[in-house]
């Protein structure tokens, strides 16, 4: 299974609710980095990553465009 990346942040709090409401929609996702920037967190360039398997990339980026609308 291939990973794909659909977004970035600093603290990981900010993918929360993109990752809920995909998770809802039945999107397995998996958040990248995470614990790396809970402890350096004073790094800017370390970020979690939400990712999703290539196979639901085009259903994830879709829900994530009509929670930007």
């Amino acid at each position: 299974m291939r990973l794909i990346t659909i977004k970035k942040a600093h603290i990981e709090s900010e993918l929360f609710v993109l990752k809920s409401k995909l998770e809802s929609e039945g999107i397995k996702c998996f958040m990248k980095n995470e614990f790396t920037t809970q402890i350096m967190n004073y790094l800017p360039s370390f970020e979690v990553e939400l990712q999703v398997s290539s196979g639901e990339f085009e259903k994830a980026i879709e829900i994530l465009n009509q929670m930007q609308d």
